[in-house]
């Protein structure tokens, strides 16, 4: 019995002592009433109490909980932090590579277009530069020539066949430095340039029409032996010659000219 009980049971006792019998049993049915209410109240607390303590429970462990899935959401974002700066990192590196690959990528750039510019200038106004390929001076020189600029044909051939040897165009460059010289009517240095041809490319294809056109030079200049020792080599070393038909009716030309001195000197 709980402490509020005796007070209120021993203060009706003492009170119960001054009352006649009838008011004692009623006041006795009043405190009987009221200790039912009281302990059914005291029942309803208990339950009460008994389902916030559970509350309560249910309340702390639903925090424990919540406060680990915290726990573990914040060490998974840490994670994804640091995973994200690892990620930046590689990606600003990258990128200063490809900066770097860039810069490098756009000064060749920048240096091949320097080359081009410089050979588009000397294309357009037909004059070699000093770094002039052996393309370009191939290119320039049959520009000049067919330009009838023979001079300058002269000029652009004859540096190809000295700085460029062993290109595949030197011999056709001797070769027409020759016919520049020819339409220059310019018959000695024609002469000197169809020799150097055939000494210097005997296997290229226009050796033996450099023979036939020093053939004629020679006959231009009255120098009709020196014209038939040219003509004479041709069919011996070319026999087979495309110009072989014109070399043999210049050859009997020049020797009935021989005959006449104001044709032939020698």
């Amino acid at each position: 019995m709980s402490t509020t009980k005796l007070a209120l049971l021993a203060t009706v006792g003492l009170t119960a002592c001054w009352y006649p019998k009838d008011q004692g049993d009623a006041v006795r049915k009043d405190v009987t009433t009221l200790q039912g209410r009281i302990d059914t109240k005291e029942k309803s607390l208990d339950e009460e109490i008994s389902q916030l303590h559970q509350v309560l429970d249910d309340a702390t462990k639903l925090l424990k909980r919540n406060s680990a899935d915290i726990g573990a959401d914040v060490d998974q974002l840490r994670n994804d932090v640091r995973t994200a700066n690892g990620l930046v990192t590689a990606v600003n590196a990258s990128m200063n590579d490809m900066k770097q690959q860039l810069d490098v990528l756009k000064k060749g750039v920048d240096g091949r277009f320097d080359v081009l510019d410089a050979r588009l200038t000397q294309l357009e106004s037909g004059k070699p530069a000093p770094t002039s390929s052996g393309d370009d001076l191939w290119r320039l020189g049959s520009q000049a020539f067919e330009g009838a600029r023979y001079q300058d044909a002269v000029e652009i051939f004859k540096r190809l066949v000295a700085q460029y040897p062993q290109h595949a165009r030197a011999p056709d460059a001797q070769y027409f430095r020759g016919q520049s010289y020819t339409n220059l009517k310019d018959w000695d240095h024609a002469i000197v340039a169809y020799k150097s041809l055939y000494e210097t490319y005997p296997t290229s294809s226009l050796a033996d029409d450099g023979l036939y056109f020093a053939a004629m030079a020679a006959q231009s200049l009255r120098n009709c032996d020196e014209a038939r020792a040219y003509l004479a080599l041709l069919k011996q070393k070319y026999a087979k010659s495309n110009v072989s038909k014109q070399a043999d009716d210049l050859d009997k030309q020049v020797k009935k000219d021989q005959k006449n001195t104001a044709k032939c000197s020698g």
